[in-house]
């Protein structure tokens, strides 16, 4: 059954109104009987709605509610990925693949070797990779959505991530030794739940930009014998966290 996450001033007294948007999807791709079909409404607040389609008003379509329920449960322990801005392919790969593994939080930045070191805000960019987030979340079933910051500098990412008590940096001078494993994930029961995981640039990081990171209280891990590329990186570094810590 479809998923779709709306505004929760699109679910009232029993009624949802699908933005036009959705409702395009829903009667051009999907090509859903509005008077038949069912589908699930989030709104991310970690319930679900069973929604009957009963058809259009405009370039709306409508449904009613015959069933609430909650959720597939989210992670006990928040995962924030920091990853590098680079080209706009590869940013929408890194969003979409890593909120169907388990992202809780994305923090973009830029450090020296950075490919992209421009962090003006883009309305229009910004709606895009939300969008990307939140068809991911859909497709994988998630009942709510991850959180993307706005892009900040490097040291401005490491100061929001002191709150996490576990932080970790993937470095390909790190000793092959230090890949990550569960006791390294151990956070007890207090306390923020959340684990950071740096990746860095297509360049890497510098060893002064290791330093700075391990001062913000950052471990650094490898994640294997082989150099990643960042994207890979990303999805590796963050499939093996969902592995050992859910």
């Amino acid at each position: 059954m479809q998923h779709f996450f709306l505004e929760p001033d699109q679910i009232k007294d029993g009624v949802v109104t699908f933005p036009e948007g959705i409702s395009r999807q829903i009667k051009s791709v999907l090509r859903l009987n509005l008077k038949t079909d069912a589908v699930i409404v989030l709104d991310n607040s970690g319930w679900e709605y069973l929604v009957q389609l009963t058809g259009s008003k405009g370039k709306n379509v409508l449904g009613e509610i015959t069933g609430k329920q909650p959720g597939r449960a989210e992670p006990s322990v928040g995962l924030r990925l920091c990853y590098s801005l680079t080209k706009r392919d590869k940013i929408e790969m890194i969003l979409q693949k890593t909120t169907e593994i388990g992202v809780t939080r994305f923090q973009p930045y830029f450090s020296s070797r950075s490919l992209v070191q421009d962090i003006r805000n883009n309305s229009a960019r910004q709606e895009r990779l939300n969008a990307i987030i939140r068809e991911a979340a859909e497709q994988s079933m998630r009942s709510k959505l991850p959180v993307l910051e706005p892009a900040c500098e490097f040291e401005a990412m490491l100061a929001e991530a002191e709150a996490c008590p576990v932080k970790l940096i993937a470095w390909e001078g790190t000793a092959i030794v230090s890949q990550v494993c569960a006791e390294m994930l151990n956070i007890g029961a207090e306390g923020k739940q959340e684990i950071a995981l740096l990746i860095g640039p297509e360049g890497g990081f510098s060893s002064e930009e290791v330093k700075q990171a391990e001062a913000h209280g950052f471990r650094q891990i490898s994640l294997g014998t082989y150099i990643l590329r960042m994207e890979t990186a990303c999805i590796a570094g963050c499939a093996i966290i969902r592995h050992l810590c859910w």
